[in-house]
């Protein structure tokens, strides 16, 4: 999976979870990905890997409750397996899209150097990301599935901003904020996500974790506008 998938409208989403799951569940391991994009997806791994430790935390079970893992794989593994999935919750990145809000961010962009002086920078501009993560319960027993999921809905009700003050993990990967927020579906959306996954409905949740900041660009040094010269015969056309 490379780059980033980006939805403009609900009709599209059926499609693009669909080739994001069908993509991950080709794959022998959930994090293996080509090579243009391992950047991407390790600064996400290790963000989600911050918060799932937080969580378990909270949860306080002897062994981590919640791992992350691709959810389509749930039956692939026997229970003596170390890739194992069986009775725990598991948090499954199921799309990827650009936050559509924060897209129109100029190219060219007033600074001060360090002596004080107005100068321009050129840069493409960064891409926030919204991650959508399905936490689903496979516990062995269907009311402890239920109890952690609700225990996953509290974690978030009583903290969803994560900040590198309280998340060190996350200044490493230069983001300022993680938020995360419920992300309700209706029961054609869950159908259609279960579908193509390929697996039996479990207790589960999704979030969307907003907003990831990705930027490899460097900064160009550009040109100040010191002076616009409207010649006469302009003038006189107007």
């Amino acid at each position: 999976m490379s780059g980033c998938v980006v939805i403009r409208g609900r009709n599209r989403k059926t499609a693009l979870l669909n080739s994001v799951v069908a993509d991950l569940r080709n794959r022998d391991s959930y994090l293996e990905i080509a090579a243009p994009a391992a950047n991407l997806w390790d600064m996400i791994n290790q963000a989600i890997q911050a918060i799932l430790s937080r969580l378990n935390d909270y949860i306080g079970t002897a062994e981590p409750e919640v791992v992350l893992g691709n959810i389509s794989l749930i039956d692939a593994f026997q229970d003596t397996s170390a890739q194992s999935l069986t009775d725990r919750v598991i948090a499954s990145v199921v799309n990827i899209e650009q936050e559509g809000s924060l897209r129109n961010i100029p190219f060219r962009r007033p600074s001060l150097n360090q002596d004080g002086l107005p100068r321009v920078q050129e840069r493409e501009p960064e891409i926030h990301l919204n991650v959508y993560l399905l936490f689903g319960s496979n516990k062995n027993n269907y009311g402890t599935a239920l109890l952690r999921i609700s225990q996953v809905i509290a974690f978030f009700q009583r903290k969803f901003v994560f900040t590198p003050a309280d998340t060190p993990e996350l200044g490493a990967l230069d983001l300022n904020k993680v938020v995360f927020d419920l992300y309700s579906t209706n029961f054609t959306e869950l159908n259609q996500l279960w579908g193509i996954m390929g697996g039996k409905y479990i207790p589960s949740v999704v979030y969307k974790m907003r907003v990831c900041i990705i930027q490899d660009a460097d900064e160009v040094p550009s040109a100040m506008v010191e002076e616009i010269n409207l010649g006469a015969a302009n003038l006189n056309n107007g």
